[in-house]
């Protein structure tokens, strides 16, 4: 979690302030089990989690996030990483308070098999939910896989704690028939669209996947296509996984010591089929107390179950008019103010802190915009930052500080 300070107004010399992460204490390295899910499934997410508001602080408030520079080059999915300012803030945030890592197998404290009895769980129930097909562990002939929702084949990482292969975010519960279908195969629209090789999947009652062999095609139900978005855009920023949308045979991360091969193999078919399916499913409550819960266990969140929204400012994208969001009825209108260096709505002494941190190369400083912080026209410089301080001070000067611009 990212910690504000309170910063003493000075005319004369300006203080710095190096920003902070306190890493939180982790439910799991406590032994501890967090009160099981107690959201239904499917009900679509409206508002941010208080936890969830609480973890963008200073440089990663969303005003900040969403001014960010984003992709320039989206041809394959490794260049959309290069040169993307938000996309390695993202992974700084996921990365710096992720503090505590499952262990993949067994059934004991600290495993994931364990803590899944808190986050995948449905609340009075003896057993946690299937992924991909919502059905509870302890229904007849379910038994359980432990699921890498981006292949192991396809990715540096296996099963080594510390790792991707260990991460509540991405490591789900799975009943073995559907897992066994779905097996490395890439994540692709199949219903609907090919007129043969077409396979239904038929799990407790109900068609649970769409496979196409010979394209090498899994589709699942369309209530799960939205959670399988936003795990492996997770995964392709917190594990900089560079094959998301694109093949890649080259520029994939050093193997971890239990990772047998990556191959490079894409995970889902098209960047375009990742965002449709992250917009046409959007976050539902269980997903979002899910992430508090993982939060919890390992420190971090998925920030695109909170702002799915993100996803498509990542690649350069315009959000969808009617996309829903948890975060839609908590960002305010931010209007542009001479001044509000850090875009916050308002001119206040962080945005001078702001521009002097800049100005000295703070390590992990946020960005400012110099449209907003260049007062007097010159460029920004420290002059900027005392005129921001003068209008604090309400000591006259000629340049309309606060003024819309």
């Amino acid at each position: 979690m990212m910690t504000k300070r309170f910063l003493r107004i000075l005319l004369i010399c300006l203080p710095i302030f190096a920003s902070s992460a306190a890493l939180p204490v982790s439910a799991g390295a406590l032994g501890t089990l967090p009160s099981p899910n107690s959201e239904p499934r499917h009900v679509v997410c409206t508002e941010l989690s208080q936890q969830a508001k609480e973890y963008y602080t200073d440089e990663y408030r969303y005003m900040s996030l969403s001014t960010m520079s984003a992709a320039e080059d989206v041809s394959t999915s490794y260049s959309a990483t290069q040169n993307n300012e938000l996309y390695s803030a993202l992974h700084s945030l996921m990365a710096q308070t992720h503090t505590y890592y499952a262990t993949y197998s067994g059934y004991n404290k600290g495993s994931l098999a364990y803590f899944w009895n808190s986050t995948d769980a449905v609340e009075n129930s003896s057993t946690y939910i299937m992924f991909y097909s919502d059905v509870m562990g302890n229904a007849e002939g379910v038994s359980l896989n432990r699921e890498h929702i981006w292949p192991k084949s396809h990715a540096s990482f296996a099963t080594k704690k510390g790792g991707g292969g260990s991460d509540l975010h991405h490591l789900r519960p799975s009943a073995s028939k559907v897992n066994s279908a779905k097996s490395d195969h890439i994540f692709g629209n199949v219903n609907g669209v090919y007129d043969s090789g077409v396979t239904e999947g038929i799990f407790n009652g109900e068609v649970c996947w769409y496979l196409n062999k010979s394209l090498d095609l899994f589709e699942c139900k369309d209530d799960v296509k939205g959670d399988v978005a936003r795990i492996l855009l997770y995964v392709y920023c917190r594990w900089e996984q560079p094959n998301l949308y694109t093949d890649m045979k080259e520029n994939l991360p050093t193997p971890d010591s239990d990772s047998k091969s990556n191959s490079g193999t894409k995970v889902i078919e098209s960047l375009d089929t990742l965002l449709s399916w992250c917009e046409s499913d959007p976050v539902d409550t269980w997903e979002m107390e899910r992430n508090d819960l993982v939060q919890d266990i390992q420190g971090n969140r998925n920030v695109f179950i909170d702002y799915p929204e993100l996803a498509f400012q990542m690649f350069g994208r315009d959000i969808p008019d009617d996309m829903t969001t948890p975060s839609s009825a908590d960002k305010p209108i931010i209007r542009s103010l001479r001044g509000d260096a850090d875009r916050d709505g308002e001119v206040t002494v962080t945005d001078a802190t702001a521009i002097q941190r800049v100005l000295i190369n703070v390590s992990g400083i946020e960005t400012i915009d110099p449209d907003r912080a260049d007062i007097n026209g010159d460029g920004v410089d420290v002059t900027d930052a005392t005129l921001i301080q003068r209008f604090i001070l309400k000591i006259a000067n000629p340049f309309n500080i606060g003024d819309e611009i």
